[in-house]
């Protein structure tokens, strides 16, 4: 009997390998609305596998968004073997099938994090421009929102240049996320206007002025925190890599939730194992999320204030209890909330101020060399005749990258 049941194991992972040498990979797009019980609904997989999962896996499934670009491996019947579903730019679901049924796993994204530098003339418009030249339409937004504080882009002509310095993530061959603009530099009447990010992720201008402050009011009128942000981090005990894209305020049920700050809602509903949920959009790209709600009070467009009670604290989607779970974004990036309840009014002082000055002066000095001598861009591309060698990467490294 032993023999019999070990033949038919050994004949399932067989058939099970031979499925791999006939199936194909592709590249798809998370279509608006869909969730990831709909998902597994569409490939006939039982919704029982998240109940596997703990809260704050289950809450990092809630945080898949439209347009995000995802992997499957398909078997020439049609069966799903595997597929790579990011949840933000350092997490992704691995859910993948076994001779025993599917099995699912968090794991990091593998990316590589280089330093770019794009210049170039302005031709019709920067943003335009950027989108042509370096191939990347976020980066054009990042750069529009980051000097949009500092220069009339009414009046920039043809013939300004602009430099950008940024960090990018890449992924097979493609950018992902956000680029990360480290230094923005417009050109324009021949006078260069500079905004630099410090080392608290706010923008400056050279003279240490923040250009853009952003003052969150608290969500609940007493805060108590239950459980902060984390990006990623690998679980000591656990042995696996956790994620909690937001912070967890405890607070009994029927509490008053507050905006943070004034915004239009853009949503207003149910969103997997964040249950009730309200998401507001604020000015300078940022989004804040309102989960778990017993009662949902503001409607989808609605304009609200600073302040206002827009819903209530319950225990709704995948939840042990009372609480509000609070995420804020900045251009679609999950950010941590607590750095955003408060914020100075001072700008830089001190020590800080001067550590800002020693960085700004460095990178100036490297732009300006490059943008005087006409130094190629060092920009990822496939085929832009731009791109530049081993040899000027090395250069722009011993300028100081």
């Amino acid at each position: 009997m032993h023999k019999v049941w070990l033949l038919k194991k050994c004949m399932l992972l067989i058939l099970f390998t031979l499925s791999l040498f006939s199936a194909e990979v592709n590249h798809n797009i998370w279509k608006k609305g869909l969730d990831f019980e709909h998902y597994l609904e569409q490939h006939h997989i039982s919704k029982s596998i998240i109940n596997e999962l703990d809260k704050d896996d289950i809450q990092l499934i809630s945080e898949i968004n439209d347009n995000r670009r995802y992997y499957e491996m398909i078997a020439s019947n049609g069966v799903l073997l595997q597929t790579l579903i990011p949840t933000g730019e350092e997490l992704q679901l691995h859910l993948y099938r076994t001779p025993q049924g599917y099995k699912l796993e968090i794991i990091p994204i593998a990316y590589k994090k280089d330093t770019y530098i794009a210049q170039l003339p302005v031709t019709t418009a920067p943003q335009s421009d950027i989108i042509r030249v370096v191939k990347n339409r976020r980066l054009a937004t990042e750069f529009t929102k980051v000097l949009k504080h500092s220069v009339n882009f009414r009046a920039i002509q043809k013939g300004d240049r602009l430099a950008i310095v940024y960090d990018q993530k890449m992924r097979l061959g493609q950018p992902i996320g956000v680029p990360s603009i480290k230094v923005a530099m417009m050109e324009t009447h021949k006078k260069r206007h500079y905004v630099f990010m410090h080392t608290d992720g706010k923008y400056y201008d050279e003279d240490g002025k923040e250009l853009v402050k952003k003052y969150m009011g608290k969500p609940l009128h007493h805060i108590r925190v239950t459980s902060g942000f984390t990006h990623r981090r690998f679980h000591p005990i656990q042995k696996r890599w956790k994620a909690h894209l937001g912070t967890d305020f405890g607070a009994r049920r029927g509490t008053p939730i507050l905006a943070v700050a004034d915004g239009k809602v853009i949503f207003s509903g149910w969103k997997g194992g964040y249950g009730n949920v309200i998401k507001i959009k604020h000015a300078d790209g940022y989004v804040s999320l309102y989960a778990h709600q017993s009662r949902r009070k503001a409607k989808v467009g609605e304009y609200v204030t600073k302040g206002q009670v827009i819903g209530y604290v319950g225990s709704t989607g995948r939840s042990t209890g009372p609480h509000l779970h609070l995420g804020i974004y900045k251009n679609g990036r999950a950010i941590n909330p607590m750095q955003m309840v408060k914020f100075s009014s001072k700008g830089l002082w001190g020590k800080d101020k001067q550590a800002f000055l020693r960085r700004k002066k460095k990178y100036t000095k490297i732009i300006d060399k490059i943008f005087d001598s006409n130094r190629p861009s060092y920009i990822w591309s496939t085929i832009d005749e731009r791109s530049v060698s081993p040899k000027m990467k090395s250069y722009y490294k011993s300028l100081g990258w």
